[in-house]
């Protein structure tokens, strides 16, 4: 198997795909993008990366990959997308007044505010994921969690250059993802040439941490038919 190069999501470190690697049975390389535009992410993830491997990201991580997928489609073999769509900022102020709410000192409120929604909370997992994520977030500090939402704020269509991603594709969403909606994965399986979507129920933002060994069997199955 090529090196798995992992992008976590928004606030989020290599702990978020910690259970998911050990039912996968492979280390996995995460790589914390954290400039505050998306051109910047991908510098950071293509400097730091080998020279040929799967990538993995989840929601901004997925939104980075696609990004990364697109600038060197000679290095990207296989690409796994978790809750996040191609498509442009659909509320730029809203994304830039997170950032300043963040900055000015309301770095908390923002994470009880989205530690409701990250995950199905009903689910076997599903208290425990939003604690994580609520961890993972205060370790990383207001200030790079600020950037990373910056970049988020930027973004553009990539709907139109879908098509150029040749590599195989697996979107793997979560069926109450509350911040990509579902049909997302099906749309960008049919967008790429070599696309694949698998929804896990009664999950949300966070299959990984939710669902780590459904996660990783969807994930076996995919490599082995695409390697």
């Amino acid at each position: 198997m090529l090196p798995l190069v992992q992008i976590p999501a928004l606030g989020c470190d290599a702990g978020l795909y910690a259970p998911f690697n050990a039912a996968l049975g492979t280390p996995g390389q995460a790589i914390i993008a954290t400039a505050d535009r998306l051109e910047g992410c991908v510098a950071q993830v293509l400097a730091r990366a080998p020279a040929a491997f799967i990538l993995m990201g989840t929601s901004f991580g997925a939104r980075v990959a696609m990004e990364v997928a697109l600038a060197a489609p000679g290095r990207v073999k296989g690409l796994v997308l978790i809750g996040s769509g191609p498509g442009p900022v659909a509320d730029q102020a809203a994304g830039l007044k997170r950032s300043e709410r963040v900055r000015g000192g309301e770095f908390e409120n923002v994470l009880q505010e989205m530690g409701k929604i990250i995950s199905h909370l009903p689910g076997p997992r599903g208290v425990a994921t939003m604690e994580a994520f609520r961890a993972m977030s205060r370790a990383m500090g207001p200030e790079p969690f600020a950037r990373q939402s910056d970049a988020l704020a930027h973004r553009a269509d990539l709907w139109p250059r879908m098509g150029e991603i040749t590599c195989p594709v697996l979107c793997l969403w979560g069926d109450h993802d509350q911040f990509s909606p579902p049909e997302t994965a099906a749309k960008i399986a049919s967008a790429v040439p070599h696309g694949q979507s698998v929804l896990l129920p009664d999950c949300g933002h966070f299959p990984t941490l939710e669902y780590p060994e459904a996660s990783a069997a969807a994930v076996k199955a995919w490599l082995l038919q695409t390697q």
